[in-house]
């Protein structure tokens, strides 16, 4: 359902790369003469109109005047198009714009190219815009032209060129792993990440795993005709690649460890495929976390029968969350200084002076724009890649600190109590981590020029001191 106005009113980017609306006047008389019932309406039934529309469009017995009319219904398609082409873009923006330094206005230029005039059949060229393509290659019997729209956008060539050079590669996670072969799995992981030969095994049955259950049925269902875009797997799904797992390697995962694991893995990737394609890595502020928050809640009180136990227990949780941290830091920073290093040295002193001014000095993006020589904060913003960055970090952190925790507290249990607390465990510490990741962000979205408190930026502050007092 859409205004009426859409199919009259067309958005449309001007000589100065502004959007702008036009009216059509001749699509508005067109429209109300065909539509009278509609022309008053807010909300009209599009598919009805439309599929009219594209009835007159594709009328090849037309006289002149009727081919006329075919002009104009054509005109009044277009309008509508470049309404939903923007609000793609619009979309676009406010989902990755913010973290990877762009914004809708970005995005306009490479897909909203319909110079808005009605040729005669004569006049028309060979060369369509986007809107023309968009509507030349639309079948009415297999979707809305809303939706068809939205995909053929998200698959232009130039806007995904510039969505790559800003980080963004518009494939789900889902898909994406679809699309890997787990061969590639150890040439990635070893020459890339530089990863151990435990991780790259682990990942390789986790990818193999996930094409055996997740590839193999969804590839039934699409001989079925049953599905087209790759949602994420189900619990059932989940289940059955943590048996599969579990039956190569030995280790048992719960549902929520293999999804977890499935993003991480993904996001890895994501990153690699980015940098094949542009050479460069993908774009995202930090946080306060209270010494005394540090012991979560896990159930081993049964076992844990002393205060002396609790606090043993407690400190030793504290000292295994800081060195899990620390790890993490060092292992996601060592990536993107190696992946940056890789595209170019100037690249990766800047990341690493970006980073210590913005954690351990408090600096603003301006400021540290200023300070790198950079035009405008944004790029900063594009270099550091905060939210990416974290979200590595978080990932990682929660992988080492399962292993050690869970190896903490067998000392403290017995084998039948701590397989009834694996789930527990897990759960307690995904909520500590996501409040680590939580108060930095926070942190982010409060005045800098002050130096920063939380225990995330203290702890990167931390390792950047050592790469810089090493060099």
């Amino acid at each position: 359902m859409s205004t009426a106005s859409k199919y009259w009113r067309q958005i449309k980017i001007n000589s100065s790369g502004s959007r702008q609306i036009l009216e059509n006047a001749e699509a508005k008389h067109f429209f109300a003469s065909n539509f009278p019932e509609h022309i008053t309406g807010t909300q009209l039934p599009d598919i009805k109109i439309q599929n009219q529309l594209l009835e007159w469009v594709r009328d090849e017995s037309q006289n002149s005047n009727q081919g006329r009319n075919s002009l104009l219904a054509e005109r009044c398609l277009l309008c509508f198009i470049s309404w939903q082409i923007a609000q793609v873009c619009q979309h676009l923006a406010a989902n990755f714009g913010e973290n990877h330094g762009f914004n809708s206005r970005d995005l306009y230029p490479y897909v909203l190219t319909d110079d808005s005039r009605i040729y005669s059949q004569e006049k028309q060229t060979n060369t369509f815009s986007v809107a023309q393509e968009i509507l030349q290659s639309f079948n009415p019997n297999q979707g809305s032209l809303a939706t068809w729209t939205a995909r053929k956008v998200k698959q232009n060539s130039e806007l995904n060129n510039f969505l790559l050079e800003s980080g963004v590669y518009l494939i789900s996670d889902w898909a994406l792993l679809n699309d890997i072969n787990p061969k590639q799995i150890e040439k990635i992981f070893s020459r890339f990440y530089n990863f151990s030969a435990f991780e790259i095994q682990e990942n390789f049955h986790l990818l193999s795993s996930y094409h055996i259950i997740y590839r193999g049925q969804r590839r039934q269902q699409r001989l079925s005709g049953v599905g087209k875009k790759c949602l994420p797997p189900t619990a059932e799904q989940l289940q059955q690649i943590a048996q599969l797992i579990e039956s190569k390697i030995g280790r048992k995962f719960s549902q929520k460890v293999v999804m977890t694991k499935l993003k991480n893995l993904a996001s890895l990737l994501r990153k690699y495929r980015i940098y094949v394609k542009t050479g460069s890595l993908p774009t995202i502020s930090l946080d306060t976390f209270d010494d005394k928050s540090l012991a979560p809640q896990i159930a081993v009180e049964q076992r844990i029968d002393t205060i002396d136990e609790q606090n043993q227990f407690l400190n030793n949780y504290r000292q295994q969350f800081i060195i899990s941290l620390d790890s993490a830091i060092a292992k996601v920073t060592d990536i993107w200084i190696e992946l940056l290093k890789r595209k170019k040295a100037q690249k990766q002193e800047q990341f690493v002076q970006a980073l210590h001014e913005y954690h351990c000095q408090g600096k603003s993006m301006g400021e540290i724009a200023t300070s790198l020589g950079l035009k405008a904060q944004y790029q900063v913003t594009r270099l550091l890649q905060l939210k990416s960055f974290r979200a590595d970090i978080r990932q990682h952190l929660l992988i080492t600190l399962r292993e050690r925790i869970s190896e903490l507290a067998e000392e403290y249990t017995n084998p039948q109590n701590l397989k009834n607390l694996d789930q527990k465990i897990e759960i307690a510490l995904d909520e500590q981590v996501t409040k680590l990741i939580q108060e930095a962000e926070a942190e982010g979205y409060i005045s800098h020029s002050r130096p920063t408190e939380s225990l995330f930026s203290k702890r990167v502050c931390h390792y950047l001191d050592l790469i810089i007092n090493s060099v």
